[in-house]
């Protein structure tokens, strides 16, 4: 049974997460489920498909964790930048 998923996420750093990602593309989490994934006007496009549900649900949880972490990464680095300042009151 061939099984597909598409998740949309919108978020302003999109085109940031997709280029932190992208290397993981060449990684597989299992060899019988396939990926697209592509950032698009704020959006993240992510297009699974699986041979089975058990490598569907494998790929799932792997990619929604590393979106997830890349988003939170995006939004710790926002923080960090308008936080944090010199004597001479220039950012890091």
């Amino acid at each position: 049974m061939r099984v597909s998923v598409k998740s949309i996420f919108e978020t302003n750093y999109a085109e940031k997460i997709y280029l932190t990602l992208l290397p993981e593309l060449d990684r597989l989490v299992t060899d019988r489920s396939s990926i697209s994934f592509k950032a698009d006007n704020g959006l993240i496009i992510l297009e699974v498909e699986a041979d089975d549900l058990v490598s569907m649900r494998s790929t799932l949880n792997t990619w929604y964790r590393l979106v997830n972490v890349a988003y939170e990464s995006c939004l710790i680095a926002d923080a960090y930048k308008t936080s944090v300042t010199f004597y001479n009151k220039q950012p890091f």
